[in-house]
């Protein structure tokens, strides 16, 4: 696939992201083993996140604690912004991936 020197820039911005406590990896397959366990790390965020809003949505919706309904939507607004971001940054991740795998 040909890449144009957008999408060159936009992978670079990628990796300096998501590879910068890696250290300086020299090939491209330590580049993707790094970024895969950081992607499966994202996916235990993601689910996390995700189990926080299910949580919280039940909790508000059965009355279970006595949290007032500020907080409770405090807590969602936060986690679900989470996910979304987590969604984000595992995209740009898979999407790198693909770059790298594509080379």
């Amino acid at each position: 696939m040909a890449y144009t020197s957008e999408d060159l820039e936009r992978f670079k911005s990628y990796e300096k992201v998501h590879l910068r406590g890696t250290g300086d990896l020299q090939s491209v397959r330590d580049k993707v083993e790094a970024l895969q366990k950081k992607n499966r790390n994202k996916g235990y965020l993601f689910l996390f996140n995700i189990l926080a809003v299910v949580f919280f949505t039940y909790s508000y919706i059965t009355d279970i604690t006595a949290l007032s309904d500020t907080i409770y939507v405090i807590l969602l607004v936060v986690f679900t912004v989470n996910v979304g971001l987590i969604y984000l940054q595992k995209r740009q991740i898979n999407e790198l991936i693909d770059f790298y795998e594509s080379r």
